[in-house]
């Protein structure tokens, strides 16, 4: 079961976006942090948007399976704890 909720707004191969609630509004310097944390070999970009809480994700379909990728760090303890950290949490003003 995932702790960070996420849906798939538009895929196509090779580009996907994510409506992720839990980031809407986080400072940019914060999501820049999150952005950084394992990104494996195959994604090519990731484009947070605090204002709208989504992230543009580019990717080689060659070498990564997107949707299990996406599962993996939506199951991701690290991140949820990254979330909830009142340090890191900023808030755009």
């Amino acid at each position: 079961m995932p702790l960070i909720k996420y849906r798939i707004v538009h895929h196509v191969p090779g580009r996907i976006r994510i409506e992720v609630p839990s980031i809407k509004g986080i400072s940019t310097k914060v999501l820049e942090k999150l952005v950084n944390i394992s990104i494996p070999p195959g994604i090519e970009n990731i484009s947070p948007n605090p204002l709208t809480g989504s992230l543009l994700i580019k990717y080689d379909p060659g070498q990564i399976n997107i949707v299990a990728y996406l599962q993996d760090m939506a199951s991701s303890v690290e991140i949820k704890h990254m979330l909830r950290k009142g340090d890191i949490y900023e808030r755009c003003s």
